[in-house]
């Protein structure tokens, strides 16, 4: 029996990652979702998940309650005094127009609710990062919320 080497095994390899990459479907929303601007806020709801995804160990599921809605639930375990205690936040984004704005909010107790709050946190990343804007932010002058555009 012939062993394959060299270029065969990597394509064999690449090709099943393909294949496997290509068959399977995330659960998740579409990139024309995601790529919408994230409640006036020059950033596109994809730029500022992948931001805050950095500093998170939580999982991600994902659901659709209705047309143009998805829901993210974040859930995690974190020590607490008694030992591991599960925290969990669901943060349901809803499109408008061409924008995605955060409609609903639900979480473990002892977690911030508000959605306004909320957005403001979700905004604290990408903004320090000067995270790449929407097309229509980079023009002179162009405002969002909490938006500081490079000097």
């Amino acid at each position: 029996m012939r062993i394959l080497a060299g270029p065969a095994m990597l394509l064999v390899i690449v090709g099943g990652f393909l294949s496997i990459r290509y068959m399977t479907k995330d659960d998740g929303p579409p990139r024309k979702f995601t790529d919408l601007e994230f409640a006036d806020s020059c950033y596109s709801l994809s730029t500022v998940l992948v931001a805050n995804r950095l500093f998170s160990n939580a999982s991600r599921t994902w659901t659709s309650p209705r047309d143009d809605a998805w829901t993210l639930k974040l859930d995690d375990v974190v020590q607490g005094n008694g030992g591991p205690v599960r925290v969990f936040q669901e943060f349901t984004f809803e499109k408008y127009d061409d924008q995605v704005r955060l409609v609903a909010m639900d979480t473990s107790k002892g977690l911030e609710i508000d959605i306004t709050h909320n957005i403001d946190a979700l905004l604290e990343i990408p903004n320090e990062r000067h995270s790449t804007p929407v097309d229509r932010c980079l023009q002179p002058g162009a405002k969002g919320y909490h938006f500081v555009p490079k000097r």
